[in-house]
């Protein structure tokens, strides 16, 4: 059944003075959570759509992150999909059961979110997904430790290079007697951070897709990032060979700077026994950070699909996505929202500043993140930055290892 001739239907009903029965629905929601307090500010929100909606009600299915594709692929096939339901990225196998946002919404509609994630939402001419929020890997500075050593942090709007911000960090280091200048995790996300920093990226950022990432230079980019990890991390970190958890180091005071993402703000805020701030991020040919976050998407295979559609619109208002971002300090997908007081003024400030930094980011520092083939690729990028890490293969080495993933990871997806 189509969308106009069910919508005439059910005015018809209305008409009929049948309105509460026919237009009465329950939409099933289908969410992963990262906590408990995710769960209670859903329900919440929920809960405050159907008082202002009455004849919408909602059955909500929470399901663990292991699996939660294929749930979704499945239901899709079978035709028993949610109405709703939150994903990091729209696959293939699913991309035929989505709703086109477009002609309600009006292909204006991504304009209002951080571009680099809303592009992620595009299928052709089709809309396929709302962003809800978004998550930013940045640099976490002990600002205390810059005000001992005297150095200045710079102002966001001028930045600060790789090269400057590593000398400064070592000179922190120094004179605040802070044992090391920067840490991050043994992730290839840092990797790739630093990958977009110089101008380079996996995958062109819209179909038909294919690997774009020049071997030669991201080796030239590889051989930089090892000498990252040699002269200004705990030695062996990255070489497999010491236990050194870069988190617990710069929380207790033993690193100047930290790169990781937003969804640290929690921990910092609860833990870190100095004062502490999120940026400047360094640059190199680009400034960037790297993008990730959530959709929410309405499936067309339901009897609900307008609801749907209302629902999705509601969840897409500043006002909303505040809402639901602010308690679980999160950063919204809406460019609209204005500051948010997320209840700790150095969690305000450093969201604040993540979330400028992910408005200025090249749009492939979201399509990367939210191609489904590179699922594919992070494991063998992980294990050959490693043996590079280590010496045991070239630079060249590891990007041929990283591109033949890539490659494989396109045909994997078609």
């Amino acid at each position: 059944m189509t969308r106009s001739i069910r919508t005439a239907l059910l005015a018809g009903a209305a008409f009929a003075g049948l309105a509460g029965s026919a237009m009465a629905a329950e939409l099933s929601v289908m969410w992963t959570t990262n906590s408990d307090k995710e769960e209670q500010v859903l329900r919440g929100l929920l809960a405050e759509y159907t008082a202002q909606h009455p004849d919408t009600t909602f059955k909500l299915q929470l399901v663990p992150y292991d699996g939660y594709d294929q749930k979704l692929a499945q239901g899709a096939a079978s035709g028993t999909a949610p109405d709703l339901a939150k994903t990091t990225s729209m696959r293939p196998v699913i991309r035929p059961f989505l709703t086109d946002l477009a002609p309600d919404f009006g292909k204006d509609y991504l304009d209002q979110f951080v571009k680099a994630w809303a592009t992620g939402a595009q299928l052709g001419d089709q809309i396929i997904a709302a962003p809800l929020d978004v998550t930013a890997t940045g640099i976490f500075l002990n600002a205390e430790a810059f005000q001992k050593a005297g150095v200045a942090i710079p102002d966001p709007a001028k930045g600060w290079t790789w090269d400057e911000f590593l000398a400064a960090t070592k000179t922190v280091s120094e004179k605040a007697g802070v044992r090391y200048p920067l840490v991050w995790d043994v992730s290839p996300s840092r990797w790739i951070t630093y990958l977009y920093h110089n101008g380079q990226h996996v995958f062109s950022e819209a179909p038909p897709y294919k690997v774009v990432l020049d071997k030669a230079r991201g080796a030239e980019i590889l051989d930089g990032f090892v000498k990252i990890t040699e002269g200004y991390m705990p030695p062996g970190l990255w070489k497999g060979s010491s236990a050194d958890n870069p988190k617990q180091i710069f929380l207790h005071g033993q690193a100047v700077a930290w790169m990781s993402g937003s969804w640290q703000i929690g921990s910092l805020v609860t833990d870190a026994g100095f004062a502490w701030q999120a940026g400047p991020t360094p640059h190199g040919e680009v400034a960037s950070s790297v993008v990730g976050g959530d959709y929410i998407v309405a499936f067309n295979t339901g009897e609900h699909v307008d609801e749907a559609l209302q629902v999705l619109r509601w969840f897409s208002t500043p006002e909303v996505q505040a809402r639901f971002a602010g308690p679980l300090m999160m950063i919204p997908a809406s460019l609209k929202t204005g500051p948010i007081d997320y209840g700790d003024a150095e969690a305000s400030a450093a969201l604040a500043a993540l979330q400028k930094e992910l408005a200025a980011s090249p749009v492939y520092a979201g399509t990367d993140q939210g191609n489904p083939a590179m699922q594919y690729v992070w494991d063998p990028m992980k294990q050959a930055l490693i043996q590079r890490v280590a010496g045991q293969i070239s630079s060249a080495e590891a990007m041929d290892i990283i591109v033949k993933a890539a490659e494989d990871s396109l045909k994997a997806e078609q």
